[in-house]
C-alpha cells in the first residue's frame, strides 16, 4: 500500500489564493479611495452653498469649496431667484491591471440652499 505523497500542496494552494487576496485587496483600496473623494465632493458642495447662501462673494466662495473637495474638481455655482444649486465633480484615476474592466465612475454632489433673508432696515 502506498500513502499518497501530499508534500507541495499548501505551496499550489498559496499560488491561487495569494493573487486573488491581491485582486481583492486593490479593489478595496480603489473603492475606498473612490467613496473619499465623493465625500469630499459633498463636503465641497456644502460648504460652498452655505458660503454663496450667507452672502459671500461667489469667487470666495468658490474657494472655499476648493479647500474641501478633492484635487482637480470643478464647482459649478447656480443661483435662481433666492435658490443656489451648487455641483461638484471630481474625477478619480482609472483602476490598472485586472481592475482596468471596472466602471469608471465620477464622483458628484450637489447642494441646494436658498438665501438667507435679508434684515428688515428699521
Amino acid at each position: 500500500m502506498r500513502i499518497r505523497d501530499e508534500n507541495g500542496s499548501v505551496t499550489a494552494e498559496a499560488a491561487f489564493v495569494f493573487p486573488v487576496l491581491l485582486a481583492v485587496l486593490a479593489l478595496g483600496l480603489w473603492l475606498v479611495g473612490t467613496v473619499i473623494t465623493n465625500v469630499r465632493c459633498i463636503d465641497a458642495a456644502r460648504d460652498t452653498a452655505r458660503a454663496v447662501a450667507r452672502g459671500e462673494s461667489l469667487e470666495s466662495a468658490r474657494e472655499l469649496g476648493r479647500r474641501a473637495a478633492p484635487p482637480g474638481a470643478t464647482i459649478t455655482i447656480t443661483r435662481q431667484d433666492v435658490t443656489i444649486h451648487v455641483e461638484v465633480t471630481a474625477t478619480t484615476s482609472q483602476p490598472r491591471g485586472l481592475l482596468a474592466a471596472l466602471p469608471h465612475p465620477t464622483p458628484k454632489a450637489t447642494a441646494v440652499i436658498q438665501t438667507e433673508p435679508a434684515e428688515p432696515d428699521d
